[in-house]
């Protein structure tokens, strides 16, 4: 017998989209520092850092218990994937956040260039890590739509996408130029999303039954979703990248922009509500 899960929700995907983002932004963030860009960088990472904080907030509603993070912590089980992405996300908040504080507070160490760089290159060390693991974490589970290595790379291509996302808002509303290689990089990580959420379908014919039954949700439950994802969340971003890059414009950044932030969600949308598994009886 084949199942839809239904123990993850929409508080699952906003909390896997507004932590991917977040991370993704921080690191965007850091290296923009690195390069000099060091009031602006703050406040970008500040807004990463939000974002995963708001992420988590969503994820405690799901979960109903804010002490399962304390416990894990106690009595971690080091064989679990989620046990490794609760330190990933505790540390990325220490260290990304002692990083992007004082973007809105005078802090003693702010001024110390050694000691912001080294929490600014910890926390991006976190971030990756809690990038990567969302993705792992699903390839580890019991629904055969997951448990592939497409989909850690996925994860990992949508968070850079919505990441260049959020960047490029705080540049807009900062009055900063964004840079023109992020907006290459998000073009080319829209490009590879989409090759990767197409070979999701098209090895649905050598696949499981559970498998199979995830893709035919796709392409008729879930038709609308999927038509979403692929005509808004991935032809017109690259559409409207190759307008910009004729006539750049302020409007084309922020469609662009949102429309990267889209595609994170309604990709791990589709994935999440369309993941079945074979019970055994």
């Amino acid at each position: 017998m084949i199942e839809v899960q239904h123990a993850w929700d929409i508080r699952i995907v906003l909390d896997l989209t507004l932590g991917g983002m977040g991370v993704a932004t921080f690191i965007y963030a850091f290296l923009s520092y690195l390069k000099g860009e060091k009031e602006f960088s703050l406040k970008a990472a500040f807004a990463g850092m939000a974002s995963l904080v708001l992420g988590l907030l969503i994820l405690v509603t799901h979960l109903g218990k804010t002490e399962a993070a304390i416990y894990t912590m106690i009595s971690p089980n080091l064989y679990s994937v989620m046990t490794w992405g609760v330190f990933f996300n505790i540390l990325a908040l220490v260290f990304g956040g002692l990083f992007a504080l004082p973007a809105v507070v005078k802090l003693p160490y702010s001024s110390n260039e050694k000691i912001m760089t080294t929490l600014g290159a910890i926390g991006s060390i976190f971030s990756f890590l809690v990038m990567s693991y969302t993705g792992t974490l699903l390839a580890r589970s019991s629904i055969h739509l997951w448990r592939s290595p497409a989909t850690p790379l996925l994860f990992i291509l949508l968070s850079l996408s919505s990441g260049a996302g959020l960047y490029f808002l705080v540049s807009h509303a900062l009055k900063k130029e964004a840079p023109p290689i992020l907006l290459d990089f998000s073009a080319l990580t829209t490009l590879l999303a989409l090759v990767t959420t197409t070979l999701y379908i098209l090895l649905a014919d050598i696949s499981s039954e559970a498998y199979k039954f995830s893709v035919h949700l796709m392409l008729t439950e879930f038709l609308p979703v999927t038509l979403l994802l692929y005509l808004v969340g991935y032809a017109a971003p690259l559409v409207l990248y190759l307008l910009y890059k004729g006539k750049p414009s302020k409007t084309l950044l922020i469609s662009i922009a949102l429309l990267l932030i889209l595609q994170s969600l309604l990709a791990r949308l589709l994935l999440v509500y369309t993941g079945a598994m074979e019970l055994p009886w």
